[in-house]
């Protein structure tokens, strides 16, 4: 009988030829795709157009043409309807302070709603004063005196005795992904960060051991006086993984196709209108960024993207289709390899040979290994074996039973495989539970706060993981003194979960104890998550305590990316889920503004980050307040306002989380061990993330030796605490 292909397999094995190309007869889509020569793109402006000599030469993707007078239209248009709406705002606000009736919590509300009305008009009548956004000018324009930095006194990252070559193969817990794109439609996924997120590099970025700023492309910058513009000087090597050189006309790309509709992703949009009011060009070299308003670590957010403008030759109105295999070129160490791609199963990076930065102080000990191949693999046990065999090097062990029973293996005891436990201090991911606010039955915050109190997680805490973990609190925790540690999560209790339920409704119970409406609808609540076993074990927990407060939990598991859409479509009642953050500052505004939840017609907006479909005026305005604070002091205050209107919503019910990282390794991965550097700077939330590592190959043909003759190594485990600065 002939063996049955499973039909998830045949999927993926077909999904090259049943996607879609939307790019015309005879057009490669795929990621071996290539641009075309660059001067077959038409020239970037007019030659009645007045720009400086430099740009003249500049070559853009089709429909840039007249972008600069479109775009300064475009922000012209934003200020005014924005001083419109905050006119009438504080207007409003002013005729509710002139009630006969000057007291009380609506007086208060209203004399903060013109406070803030009155600071937005201050500051959107000072950017309309201030003119263009885009500005282009000439090297002799650049201001005399700028106090230039470059960062050259921060310690050396990784080791010298770091070995190049090897393979690095890893394994993923989750289904590949849907696009190979950087931006648009389904890019925000869990794998972007590995192909582009960690391994780009921005113009400036901060060091992971002291948190400074350091060079990226940039080789060096400088801070106006007022803080809020900052000069960069891009690096002359600067270059993309294709060859392609940086200058400032990438970043004007980046601008160009990330606001363009054909992108489908407001977030960008948004971001350049109110994050920034001028970009300007000095030359090929140097751009400076105007910030709104003045904040700390002014490099680190004035740091703008840049896209590899040849890349972007064939961008236009069917941009996610055309594109949607295609690798964007990076800045960093590694691109995809395109000819080992297989797409359903695997991908694998590579270094780039003759990388532009291989010589430099902040990176030449990184990015060691030849290529790293990353494996899709759903089924965990299946994940397991491979690393027992020695077939997969690391395997991530944050499973409680994996790491103290899993591990009792003859590898670990014979010492070819190693466990660590890496302590960090890295922003933590708000895993808990995401709830949708914009459909029953969470439209109603007393079903949200009567679920955060049926859910028991300090029992799964405690059981499955055995105390291990930690209960989450803020949204945002691990950011140190701008996470407000005073947010605790609200505690299992069944008295206040049917309190609030029955504030909801459900007042009845029924012969199994489930709450009830009068009209008999039962009180079900369906979480949804992507397949893992982990999660199905916590949800048979959870599940039990929440019907002793009259809640029937149910779980629904999917695919990864059919769970991804289902979320980002906001086709869900609760999930299981959560984002990655960077530091140094928290930002709510791509998961909490309003203006992500809902149309200016007031429907539905999805495939955006605010999943929750929160839609908390008092939110939206301490989330601007927050990307406005000019100092660290002001910066702390409106953070903590911040998490704790969060928290006000419930929209997010805290889950489990750790203040380390632990996994097990094969021996011949190595890491750093030097006095600036032990194993691995404590900023960062995985420690691969790093690329500081590296294969030992002859270690690896010892270790692989030593298991054929029967040999055997000290077993080791390898514990890393916080260094002491990091402690205080």
């Amino acid at each position: 009988m002939n063996k049955r292909i499973p039909t998830t397999a045949l999927l993926w094995a077909l999904l090259p030829l049943l996607l879609p190309c939307g790019c015309g007869e005879g057009v490669r889509s795929g990621a071996e795709w290539q641009p075309p020569a660059e001067e077959t793109m038409p020239p970037a402006f007019a030659e009645t157009e007045a720009v400086p000599d430099y740009m003249r030469a500049w070559r853009m993707p089709e429909g840039f043409a007249g972008f600069t007078g479109r775009w300064n239209a475009r922000v012209q248009g934003y200020i005014n309807r924005q001083l419109e709406t905050l006119g009438t705002d504080m207007a409003d606000a002013l005729d509710a302070c002139a009630t006969p009736l000057p007291c009380g919590t609506a007086y208060t509300a209203a004399q903060t709603r013109a406070l803030a009305a009155a600071e937005g008009l201050c500051a959107f009548l000072n950017r309309r004063a201030e003119g263009d956004y885009l500005r282009y000018l000439t090297p002799q324009d650049l201001p005399a005196n700028l106090d230039w930095q470059d960062g050259a006194d921060e310690p050396e990252i990784g080791d010298p005795q770091a070995q190049k070559g090897g393979t690095l193969r890893l394994g993923l817990q989750r289904s590949f992904p849907n696009t190979l794109r950087l931006f648009g439609p389904n890019s925000n996924n869990a794998t972007r960060r590995y192909i582009y997120d960690d391994i780009s590099l921005p113009l400036v970025r901060l060091h992971p051991a002291t948190g400074r700023i350091i060079p990226g492309t940039a080789d060096k910058w400088a801070v106006s006086a007022d803080g809020r513009t900052v000069f960069f000087h891009i690096d002359d090597a600067a270059r993309f993984s294709n060859g392609s050189r940086l200058t400032v006309r990438d970043f004007i790309t980046a601008l160009y196709v990330r606001t363009s509709p054909h992108g489908a992703e407001p977030f960008f949009a948004d971001q350049y209108l109110n994050a920034f009011s001028h970009i300007t060009l000095y030359g090929d070299n140097i751009l400076a960024v105007t910030l709104s308003t003045a904040r700390p670590y002014a490099p680190h957010y004035a740091a703008i993207s840049a896209d590899c403008t040849a890349f972007y030759a064939e961008y236009g109105p069917d941009y996610p289709t055309r594109y949607q295999w295609r690798v964007a070129p990076t800045t960093g160490g590694y691109t995809v390899d395109t000819d080992a791609l297989v797409m359903g199963h695997s991908l694998t990076m590579k270094r780039v040979p003759d990388w532009w930065a291989a010589q430099r102080k902040f990176t030449r000990h990184s990015c060691n290994v030849d290529r790293i191949t990353y494996s899709f693999i759903t089924e965990p046990s299946k994940l397991r074996e491979l690393f027992r065999v020695g077939e997969i090097d690391v395997f991530s062990a944050r499973d409680a039973d994996f790491w103290y029973e899993g591990l009792e293996i003859d590898p670990v005891r014979r010492g070819f495989i190693q466990r660590v436990h890496f302590s960090n201090m890295w922003p933590r991911n708000c895993f808990g539970f995401h709830l949708n606010c914009s459909a029953a039955p969470f439209s109603n915050r007393n079903m949200r706060l009567g679920l955060h109190h049926a859910l028991n997680v300090r029992h799964v805490i405690d059981t499955i993981f055995r105390g291990d973990f930690s209960r989450a609190g803020s949204y945002f925790g691990g950011f140190g003194k701008y996470t407000d540690s005073t947010i605790t999560a609200l505690p299992y209790s069944p008295e206040r979960a049917r309190a609030y339920f029955a504030r909801a409704g459900y007042t009845e119970e029924g012969p199994d104890g489930i709450l009830c409406k009068p009209d008999g609808t039962r009180l079900q609540v369906v979480v949804s998550s992507r397949i893992d076993p982990l999660y199905a074990n916590c949800m048979n927990m959870l599940r039990e305590d929440a019907a002793a407060c009259g809640l029937d939990l149910r779980l629904e598991q999917m695919d990864d990316t059919v769970f991804y859409l289902k979320v980002k479509e906001r086709q869900y009642s609760a999930a299981i889920w959560s984002w990655g953050f960077t530091p140094p500052l928290p930002d709510a505004a791509a998961f909490f503004l309003s203006t992500y939840a809902y149309n200016a017609d007031g429907t539905p907006l999805t495939g955006t980050n605010n999943i929750t479909g929160t839609n908390s005026p008092s939110l939206d305005r301490a989330i601007i307040a927050a990307q406005t604070a000019g100092t660290e002091e002001e910066a702390v205050a409106a953070q903590h306002r911040v998490q704790r209107l969060i928290a006000a919503t419930a929209a997010w019910v805290p889950g489990w989380t750790t203040t380390y990282w632990r996994f097990a390794q094969w021996r011949w991965l190595r890491w750093p061990d030097t006095p600036q550097c032990r194993f691995c700077p404590p900023r960062y939330f995985d420690p691969l993330d790093s690329h500081l590592y590296w294969v030992d190959e002859k270690m690896k043909q010892e270790t692989l030796d030593a298991r054929r003759s029967g040999a055997s190594f000290p077993e080791q485990d390898i514990v890393i605490p916080l260094p002491p600065e990091a402690q205080q």
